[in-house]
């Protein structure tokens, strides 16, 4: 009785997370690729520099989080030209908004005192400006290895979204930064119970059941 007990409550407990889709994974393996699949590259610094804006990750400089060491999507200073502004824009291309999402990625900057890389990232109903960012975050990339940022996006009903981010800063001051390892799955729907809530309602049952068998 207990082992069907406990089978059940593993099945119920994977279902529970099943429950959140993927909409987008990508691990920065070809970046020349990505344009053809709906992502946005726009190099809006001011003046513009001799980099074209987002390229394949430099192993030189540092290896990607996981995977092949150039899999990363990176940008620099040279995005402008020398004295000019950083406004290096990456988006993604659409999701769905219906149940809301959740999106994960990894930021680091050049281990090189002195610099520092801005990056402001944040989502819109769909388009690929900064200025229509509903939620946004700036933070600077740290230059001590690969971190997690997370970013939890209400739900939308019949809205389509893109994530963008944007390198920003005085040239200057600004060095390199990569990106990589970016998850963005919907959140569960309300109502659907937690799988350890499941579990916990499903061990006091079983223990309900074993009592009363022992009587």
């Amino acid at each position: 009785m207990i082992k069907k007990l406990m089978l059940a409550l593993t099945l119920a407990s994977t279902m529970g997370w099943t429950q959140a889709a993927v909409l987008l994974a990508e691990d920065f393996d070809d970046v020349a690729a990505l344009p053809g699949q709906g992502w946005v590259f726009d190099n809006a610094s001011v003046p513009p520099g001799i980099a074209p804006g987002w390229v394949q990750g430099n192993p030189l400089v540092f290896t990607a989080h996981q995977g092949a060491d150039d899999a990363y999507i990176a940008s620099s200073f040279e995005s402008a030209a020398p004295g000019g502004q950083l406004d290096d824009r990456l988006f993604t291309p659409l999701f769905s908004l219906q149940d809301g999402a959740v999106a994960t990625f990894w930021l680091r900057g050049a281990d090189d005192p002195g610099f520092s890389d801005i990056v402001v990232y944040g989502y819109t109903n769909g388009a690929t400006d900064p200025g229509a960012f509903i939620k946004s975050m700036t933070v600077t990339a740290p230059q001590d290895g690969w971190t997690m940022y997370t970013l939890t996006i209400d739900p939308m009903a019949g809205m389509m979204a893109r994530l963008g981010f944007v390198h920003s800063g005085a040239e200057a001051s600004s060095n390199y930064v990569g990106l990589d390892t970016l998850r963005i799955e919907s959140l569960p729907p309300a109502g659907v119970p937690e799988p350890a809530s499941l579990l916990i309602l499903g061990i006091g049952a079983a223990g309900l059941a074993l009592a009363r068998r022992r009587r």
